[in-house]
C-alpha cells in the first residue's frame, strides 16, 4: 500500500458547499506536453513514462494497474435515517473528459435501541 495526502478544494466550487479532490496519480506524459504534475508519493527508480506494462507505483501514462483510490465520506450526525443517492463525477485534469457515477445508499441510526 502507498499512502498519501489528498489534495481538496472546497472554495469556490459548485454545487456551495461541495468539495473537489484532485485524481493523485499524474498520467506522466513530461515527454509530450510537459505538464504533469509530480507523483504523490516516492516513484519506483526506472519508471517508464510511456510503458503500458509500466512498473509506476503513483504515476505512469498506462497505469498503474490494479489502483484502487480510497476516499472517507463524512456522514453528519444529524442526518435523518433513510435511503439516499450518493453521486460523484470525475473531471480529467488533463484531458476533456467528464466521468460521473451514483450509488444507492441506506443510512441507518447508529444508536442502539433497547
Amino acid at each position: 500500500q502507498v499512502w498519501f495526502k489528498g489534495t481538496y478544494v472546497s472554495e469556490g466550487t459548485l454545487p456551495k458547499g461541495s468539495a473537489w479532490a484532485r485524481y493523485p496519480v499524474p498520467r506522466n506524459d513530461t515527454m509530450q506536453t510537459g505538464k504533469s504534475f509530480a507523483p504523490s508519493c516516492e516513484e519506483n527508480p526506472g519508471c517508464g513514462d510511456e510503458a503500458r506494462e509500466s512498473r509506476c507505483f503513483c504515476s505512469g501514462m498506462w497505469g498503474p494497474y490494479n489502483l484502487e483510490i480510497v476516499d472517507k465520506v463524512l456522514i453528519p450526525s444529524d442526518l435523518p435515517s433513510g435511503d439516499y443517492v450518493l453521486g460523484w463525477r470525475w473531471d480529467c485534469e488533463e484531458s476533456n473528459q467528464i466521468w460521473t457515477s451514483c450509488s444507492d445508499v441506506t443510512v441507518v441510526s447508529s444508536r442502539m435501541s433497547n
